[in-house]
């Protein structure tokens, strides 16, 4: 009798639960194994901010599977509390750790799928033992922030990182009645903004009572005998606080790949074909330790999110099963809420443009979202950055307290389908005067845009 294939899949949240689900539907004699260091596989990182300031009500509601619901809907293997600790490629086994009782044994595949996702970047003078620091990346600290939050009511936090983590903490915070500074090394919040947007954005956190200082460089803490940081230093002063928050991006966490022999890309994640095959045979990898094709550019690029983790999974997933599947790639597409404003990004920023060579045509208009006189309406900020070569969309914001990030989606399909900005202009949008002008701020932008091509 014929042995059925063996998947392990090793990581879980967005990208491993996906991956394993797929596999196991493509070929359900499979034995699809997943692998997971912590106590949770699939729950949502996005969410945390949210759960933090009470919005979400219930903790329950931020896990997505359970290892026991996996099981049970999926029929996925699921081994919790474990740590890969090598891969022996050659063998194809995998060396394995029980965390809760110190065990190693050693695991064969048939296929295996690496989906260790990504690990939140650190100050090089953090430590393990600074019981008030935290980053926002797993949800066990995520409970453990909530805890500190009920037991030791911090009235100042410091927030080091101005993106989107950085300021949806802001307002979580904010929202618990916390005095709030926000650290950043930008003159505006995220990086590579156009100025106007940018200040609108530090208007909105000014209003709502946060201190964002903008290019400021933490340069260390001051701690008492408890290990409580009480103090951030920084180049141009020092802030008090209660608690930290470092917010300063993620990196891929392709180390364990790398010790295998996986090739690693330009951008420092995993390198993969378009079906998530990696350069050693019978591997796949997806997710956040991965790197992606820029639809726009051609060029390999470095996309942390869950819409891309997803993807790459299930294509991993199916490939690995036997099925041929392809993912041709991703555009950046994020939307942040500050308070009362929506900010959404697609595609590509000033800088990103600019090292790719491309031309730039950039433009920014403020329109109204919906028919003046119609309730909520409000002045939204549109900015587009074109290639003068092609006309081509490849870039946008928009930002205001309605509609900009539902618009912020037409916008990634049509930069997506690599269209130009006349075929924006083009585009049949609604007239309703509970949703939009007659003239919707998407093709005002667009036909300002094409005066300047």
């Amino acid at each position: 009798m014929k042995r059925q294939p063996r998947i392990l899949v090793i990581g879980g949240l967005a990208a491993g639960p996906s991956a394993a689900s797929k596999a196991k539907r493509i070929n359900s004699d499979a034995e699809v194994i997943l692998i997971e260091r912590t106590p949770y596989i699939s729950y949502g990182i996005c969410e945390i901010p949210y759960y933090l300031s009470g919005e979400y009500q219930d903790d329950r509601d931020l896990v997505v599977y359970s290892p026991d619901r996996l099981q049970q809907k999926k029929e996925v293997t699921v081994w919790t509390q474990t740590e890969v600790e090598s891969i022996d490629r050659k063998n194809r086994t995998v060396q394995l750790k029980d965390l809760k009782q110190g065990i190693r044994r050693k695991e064969e595949y048939d296929k295996l799928i690496i989906t260790t996702g990504s690990t939140p970047k650190e100050l090089p003078f953090m430590k393990p033992d600074m019981k008030n620091v935290f980053t926002i990346k797993e949800l066990g600290r995520a409970y453990e922030l909530h805890t500190f939050l009920n037991e030791k009511k911090p009235k100042r936090v410091v927030i080091i990182g101005g993106g989107f983590i950085g300021l949806e903490m802001a307002e979580s915070f904010r929202k618990l009645n916390i005095d709030v500074t926000v650290l950043h090394s930008h003159t505006y919040p995220f990086s590579n903004i156009d100025k106007q947007s940018g200040e609108i954005l530090i208007n909105a956190l000014h209003d709502n009572g946060v201190h964002y200082v903008p290019n400021s460089t933490a340069k260390s803490f001051g701690s008492n005998s408890e290990g409580m940081v009480k103090t951030v230093v920084t180049d141009d002063g020092t802030y008090e606080a209660d608690l930290v928050v470092v917010a300063i991006g993620v990196s891929p966490n392709s180390t364990l790949a790398k010790d295998t022999g996986v090739e690693i890309g330009t951008t420092g994640a995993i390198k993969t074909d378009e079906r998530q095959l990696t350069n050693v045979d019978a591997v796949y990898a997806a997710g956040d330790c991965c790197e992606v094709r820029n639809i726009i550019t051609r060029r390999p690029t470095y996309i942390p999110l869950a819409t891309v983790a997803s993807k790459t999974a299930w294509t991993a997933g199916e490939n690995a099963a036997g099925g041929h599947a392809v993912f041709k790639g991703a555009i950046r597409n994020i939307a942040v809420r500050v308070f009362e404003h929506e900010m959404t990004r697609v595609g590509l920023t000033r800088q990103e443009a600019e090292d790719a060579g491309y031309k730039i045509i950039s433009e920014t208009i403020q329109a109204p979202s919906r028919i003046p006189g119609m309730p909520h309406n409000a002045r939204l900020t549109v900015t587009y950055m074109a290639d003068k070569d092609t006309g081509k969309l490849i870039g946008a914001t928009l930002i205001g307290k309605d509609g900009a990030a539902q618009r912020g989606n037409v916008l990634a399909a049509m930069i997506q389908n690599e269209s130009t900005v006349n075929d924006v202009a083009s585009l049949d949008l609604m007239y309703a005067p509970p949703f939009s002008p007659l003239w919707d701020p998407i093709l005002i932008a667009a036909n300002q845009t094409l005066k300047k091509l």
